[in-house]
């Protein structure tokens, strides 16, 4: 299954990955916040969200008045997240593009290009990585910051078959629970997403779906920013969820 089609199927049920999604995007948002404050980035800056996915930072970044354009490369995700943002008020413009051809899509420089959740390491070798890069400096205006998130997979036993915590929604009628696998092969692993329903009165039924990742370090991520054009690139351990790697365009 492609990065696209993974996304495409785990659109609907993507909020399951969080114990509360909506927290999760305020808190996000204001994380993200804190991060470009210290960057210098004003308010109401304009925001390519790169892999915008069904919205997380996006729609949080808009609600603290970021003028937000989305785009990823599953239109199931893109789908989602402009019906997220109509039925919140939020005027966020979304469209599909690949993280290595956005300079396409987006003609145009913004204050800050984002990509976060992990959304790197589906490109699944240095050249993938690198040429995204170079796309998201192209999308950056001469003095503006990219920063992107990631696992720190440094600190991961990268071996075996590995399994993450689950997390557990529990309705009135249907309980869902949330889980993944890891399968490592050398430096890349595919991840299946089990998402289990189960209702009163008949058998539980269970969709699976699976996608690759890369497992590249932060060092070398930081690395392939500067060979992209970026400067003062940094690792920020706080106050997001994920390790950021953070970048200027020179300007």
């Amino acid at each position: 299954m492609s990065a696209a089609d993974f996304y495409d199927a785990l659109a609907p049920a993507y909020h399951l990955n969080y114990v509360d999604w909506e927290a999760s995007i305020a808190r996000q948002a204001a994380a993200l916040q804190a991060v470009l404050r210290d960057r210098g980035v004003a308010g109401g800056s304009t925001v390519l969200d790169a892999a915008c996915g069904v919205g997380t930072q996006s729609l949080g970044l808009a609600a603290l008045g970021y003028r937000v354009t989305g785009s990823d490369l599953s239109p199931g995700a893109v789908a989602r997240a402009r019906a997220e943002a109509e039925a919140r008020g939020l005027a966020i413009a979304f469209g599909v593009a690949d993280l290595r051809d956005l300079a396409s899509v987006h003609a145009r420089e913004f204050d800050v290009v984002i990509a976060c959740d992990n959304s790197i390491p589906h490109l699944l070798s240095d050249a993938e990585i690198a040429a995204a890069f170079g796309q998201m400096w192209r999308c950056t205006r001469p003095g503006g910051t990219c920063l992107i998130s990631v696992r720190d997979y440094d600190v991961i036993d990268r071996a075996g078959v590995q399994s993450r915590l689950p997390v557990v929604h529990s309705g009135s009628e249907v309980r869902r629970i949330v889980f993944q696998v890891w399968d490592f092969h050398g430096e890349h692993y595919d991840l299946s997403l089990y998402v289990v329903e189960d209702a009163p009165g008949g058998p539980p039924s269970v969709q699976v779906m699976r996608t690759r990742y890369y497992a590249v370090g932060i060092p070398t991520l930081m690395e392939l920013m500067r060979r992209a054009g970026f400067e003062d690139v940094q690792r920020l351990d706080e106050p997001f969820y994920q390790p950021i790697v953070i970048g200027r365009r020179p300007g």
